[in-house]
């Protein structure tokens, strides 16, 4: 998760992710993604692997993701879900799936991944390898706005802040 808010006349970026871990559930990721969803703002999704709202709307649980099943709710204004041609070139980050096998329709507090450990995704390395995706992910959705357009005008200028804050970020590209 990438998130970008208005400071003065800059731009404030913050990096997080988190991927499932020994002994975690996909409830986990959810209830950690439903901590971080701003309560206002644009969000900013594209095809990884599917419609990222979409697949919310069928995890979340309405007393539990509240957050989510808001925002997910909301692709004609909030949620900006990019289609598939305007993020071809975006690399999706290496984290391997975590194999599901709970039956169509089982709830996301009931299904339980099933992976060995051993083959879990290095906490660390996946997450800068998630952050650098999210990153390039706005990037792209910025670039729609400010590539045609004068040094002056907000997206550059947003484009210009997240130069500087990647040159501060270790393991970032």
């Amino acid at each position: 998760m990438l998130t970008v808010t208005r400071d003065n006349d800059d731009y404030r970026f913050v990096g997080d992710a988190r991927c499932l871990g020994e002994d975690d559930t996909v409830n986990d990721l959810i209830n950690w993604l439903e901590q971080r969803i701003p309560a206002d703002g644009v969000i900013i999704s594209w095809d990884n692997w599917g419609s990222v709202p979409r697949r919310l709307q069928a995890l979340a649980d309405l007393a539990q993701h509240p957050r989510i099943l808001s925002a997910a709710g909301d692709v004609a204004g909030r949620w900006r879900d990019m289609p598939r041609g305007h993020t071809w070139h975006v690399r999706q980050a290496r984290a391997p799936h975590m194999p599901c096998i709970c039956g169509p329709g089982t709830s996301v507090t009931r299904c339980d991944a099933a992976m060995p450990t051993v083959l879990l995704p290095d906490p660390a390395t996946t997450a800068v390898e998630l952050i650098n995706e999210a990153v390039a992910g706005w990037q792209c959705w910025a670039r729609l706005f400010g590539d045609f357009d004068d040094a002056s005008h907000p997206a550059q200028a947003a484009l210009r802040a997240l130069g500087r804050w990647r040159a501060n970020q270790p393991g970032t590209r």
